[in-house]
């Protein structure tokens, strides 16, 4: 089964397990104090591991790590360690012997600690009647999306057996799921819900301990201005020869914030779009109809050429006729079809197209009327328009026909309603795409943003780096190193 939290809870130990590996290494115990916290054992790694090959021999109230006065025991560190073991193992990874592997999950335990610490020490800890709601909001989407998860799951299995209580699936698999995150057969839905706060607890308080820690963290302008020089010389290099990569990258960057482009190639322009998709797929009969249409093309083509020859059998009119009018009855089965998928579309569009004609706004029945085209939702297509560029094959373009009608449109008109594939679409040619640098004001807070957080993260991992080097972590390897 699909493990819906387990995976973003990889994710996030993925991204910790990095940003671990590159601490500085704590100190480690010396051997007399691993020995208090330790079990008798045998000198050596695989003699360790030899002494432990069973669970059931260790000490699970031994201290792994310590952070200040706060202790790590094997217990905790064995629930997680076998959870992400396990988690793993269902994607077909075996970790269970890596001692790499678990060295790097003790540390994510050990920078958990360390932050809570440092948090409390910055009194962020306790959260404002403002962050209270944060964090519960944070929870319940959480929560709600992983019932919605599994219930779609459910629903699924009850239409293919009645029996199935979608209700009672749902909470179900939902505990299947916490016990094998958590690493505990015995899990509950209460139990889980503790946990899934306690893990968005801990991302919470992370992010108001690096607000608070960050807060002077400033990008001077002279690093604004030079970036910018620099992206406007690599991206005139680029686009000059890859102009047909502009498209994907503009649009990266207004729906997602990606790095700014500096720099637009010639040959693009801007369109309004209005788009009314076909509502259903055409049925599995009209395919197969166009696969026998295309099988009769062939033969009657093979008697014709026999005709010609005077090779073709006596029966060769006769059946000549026979699939000409098998074609005929194919070709208008398919045209009722095909009439039927599009006349919804094609009505609303001469609608749509009705309304423009007696002075609609055209931005106003995009953002009202029209389908989802990709675009929809984001406000700067309808107030900038899309790009489209006639000459150019671009990355996620416009089909064949939408660009042969923008060739036929001057600046500020907009055409009849048309169809491809995916349904009817009316455009409007709002301007052409000024070639060139683009202006450092339209860009500069963008790239001051992308700066701000690269100098929060390097400064943040400089804190991390500090925070765990400076004296209160201390790791017990004899301890855990036996769990690989």
């Amino acid at each position: 089964m699909k493990k819906y939290f387990a995976l973003l809870l990889a994710a996030a130990m993925v991204l910790s397990l990095f940003a671990a590996c590159a601490l500085t290494e704590a100190p480690v115990a010396e051997e007399g104090a691993a020995a208090e916290n330790a079990p008798t054992q045998n000198s050596g790694t695989d003699e360790l591991a030899s002494s432990f090959a069973d669970a059931e021999e260790l000490d699970l109230s031994a201290v792994a790590a310590q952070v200040g006065d706060v202790k790590i025991t094997l217990a905790e560190l064995k629930a997680t360690y076998d959870s992400y073991v396990s988690y793993f193992s269902s994607y077909g990874y075996d970790v269970s012997g890596d001692v790499e592997f678990l060295t790097s999950v003790v540390e994510t335990l050990v920078q958990a600690e360390v932050i809570a610490f440092k948090a409390k020490e910055a009194g962020v800890d306790q959260f404002n009647a403002e962050q209270q709601a944060e964090f519960d909001s944070r929870v319940q989407t959480e929560l709600d999306t992983l019932y919605e998860y599994f219930k779609a799951e459910a629903e699924a299995e009850a239409e293919a057996d009645d029996t199935v209580n979608v209700e009672e699936r749902t909470m179900e698999m939902i505990v299947e799921e916490a016990a094998s995150v958590m690493g505990d057969p015995n899990a509950t839905y209460d139990a889980y819900v503790e946990y899934i706060s306690g893990t968005i607890r801990d991302g919470y308080l992370q992010e108001l301990l690096e607000d608070e820690m960050l807060k002077d963290v400033t990008v001077p302008e002279s690093a604004v201005e030079a970036e910018y020089n620099a992206l406007v010389e690599e991206q005139q290099t680029y686009y000059t020869e890859s102009p047909e990569a502009y498209k994907f990258d503009q649009e990266a960057y207004e729906m997602s914030g990606t790095a700014p482009v500096a720099y637009a190639p010639e040959g693009y322009s801007r369109i309004l779009h209005l788009f009314i998709p076909f509502e259903e797929a055409l049925p599995e009969d009209y395919d197969a109809n166009e696969a026998d249409m295309e099988l009769i093309r062939e033969e009657y083509g093979a008697l014709a050429i026999d005709m010609e020859l005077g090779t073709a059998a006596d029966d060769a009119k006769s059946e000549m006729a026979a699939l000409l009018k098998e074609y005929v009855n194919l070709m208008a089965a398919n045209e009722a079809m095909y009439e039927k998928h599009i006349s919804a579309a094609r009505a609303e569009a001469e609608s749509l197209y009705a309304q423009l004609q007696n002075g609609a706004d055209f931005a106003s029945l995009v953002k009202e009327k029209g389908g989802d085209d990709g675009y929809k939702g984001y406000d700067v297509y309808t107030e900038k328009g899309i790009l489209i560029a006639k000459d150019l094959a671009c990355d996620n373009d416009w089909s064949d026909a939408v660009k042969a009608q923008f060739a036929k449109l001057a600046a500020g008109e907009y055409s009849e309603a048309f169809a491809d594939d995916a349904g009817y679409h009316i455009i409007f040619y709002l301007t052409d795409e000024p070639a060139g640098n683009v202006a450092l004001e339209t860009v500069m807070e963008d790239i001051r943003a992308y700066l701000l957080e690269d100098q929060r993260m390097a400064e943040w991992d400089a804190l991390l780096n500090a925070w765990m080097s400076d004296g209160t972590v201390t790791y017990y390897p004899a301890v855990y190193e036996p769990l690989a």
